[in-house]
């Protein structure tokens, strides 16, 4: 009997191991197309969980190598929609369906990339369901070269770098 539970949890053991090392390698936030304003002070970048189990937390948003940023939102649309991207945008409005990043969460199978394909498949079947997409959008004072987005994925920290 104890040869059988030391064996179990040997096998536990060795397959949240390799479960661990599978997400590092193939982390589940995906990032699709990157929008700027000219001067790179407003930035937008399409986000989304790629994952079929899980949904993504963000919990950080920092710019240019671990800078705070300001005021980091979310904008939630649908494929048919898109985003915008301005650098005059007035949160107490509440235009363009703009929300705080840490109340938001990334559904599976939200991959931009996957938007995409979808996308496409849809204009085939010429059917009239859009898909919700996600804007990670950011206005600094600065030029934004780098973001950097801390997030929680099935009890896991995770960290993507973004380059603009």
């Amino acid at each position: 009997m104890k040869k059988t539970v030391k064996t179990l949890a040997f096998i536990i053991i060795i397959m949240t191991v390799g479960f661990m090392g599978f997400l590092q390698l193939n982390p589940p936030l995906a990032h699709g197309s990157v929008g700027t304003t000219t001067d790179k002070q407003s930035v937008i970048v399409a986000l989304g969980n790629k994952s079929l189990l899980g949904d993504i937390k963000i919990t950080d948003v920092s710019i240019n190598g671990n800078e705070p940023a300001t005021n980091p939102l979310v904008q939630v649309s649908d494929s048919d929609t898109g985003f915008i991207i301005s650098n005059t945008y007035n949160p107490l409005k509440g235009e363009y369906h703009m929300q705080d990043y840490k109340s938001i969460t990334l559904e599976p199978n939200s991959s931009p990339v996957s938007s995409k394909d979808q996308d496409q498949n849809k204009v085939a079947a010429k059917s009239n369901d859009s898909n919700r997409i996600y804007g990670l959008s950011i206005t600094e004072e600065i030029p934004i070269e780098q973001i950097e987005v801390s997030y929680r994925y099935l009890g896991f920290t995770f960290v993507t770098t973004i380059n603009v």
